[in-house]
């Protein structure tokens, strides 16, 4: 059975590591489709949405079923939550390191070009629902004061924010292995007497 819980949590790293390219592979994509590529308005406003939420949870559920799979098919809760948990440990891990790199390195302005896309489709949106540019000036002006908040929160703020990232993360895989958990037949003993 130890055995067992340890092959779990080494398949679970292992598939975490293929989840965490692939979210950040979406979330690169994401990040191309809205400020690289000139989109309508509606793909701009949509495109984080399915690359960063619908893909990667489809993409969870189908590696942790590949994960049961290759485990045996039958996992206890208790298992099936620890190998999810670290699944997406792994993965997240991965990400966030990833797309450091990638908005540090490769694309250095990775932030301001999103800062500035999100304002202009924001007020984009607004403006056709009539919205006067008054409000959407003070829309706007907020939605700075939020990017720069963020961008100056320093050491705590990542710490405060990995602590509740993990705490998710951990909700996240007792939900996905209630979901996925498949016990193992119990065979009931013959009473027959000879």
């Amino acid at each position: 059975m130890q055995d067992l819980n340890r092959q779990i949590r080494v398949k679970g790293a292992m598939y975490g590591g293929v989840l965490g390219v692939v979210i950040l592979a979406l979330h690169i994509a994401s990040y191309l489709v809205m400020v690289k590529v000139s989109t309508p308005l509606w793909v701009t406003a949509f495109s984080p949405l399915i690359f960063t939420n619908v893909l990667p949870i489809v993409a969870a559920v189908l590696l942790c079923l590949k994960l049961r799979e290759k485990i045996g098919g039958y996992w206890q809760f208790r298992q099936a939550a620890s190998g999810i948990f670290v699944m997406f440990l792994v993965s997240y891990l991965i990400f966030f390191f990833g797309f450091l790199l990638f908005s540090k390195v490769i694309e250095p302005t990775t932030d301001l070009n999103l800062e500035n896309k999100i304002e202009a489709t924001k007020a984009a949106i607004r403006k056709e629902q009539g919205i006067s540019l008054q409000h959407i000036e003070q829309e706007t002006k907020t939605l700075r004061k939020d990017f720069t908040d963020r961008q100056n929160s320093g050491v705590w703020g990542f710490v405060q924010s990995f602590g509740i990232v993990v705490v998710l993360l951990f909700l996240a895989s007792m939900i996905f292995g209630a979901l996925f958990k498949n016990d193992p037949p119990v065979y009931a003993a013959s009473n027959k007497t000879h």
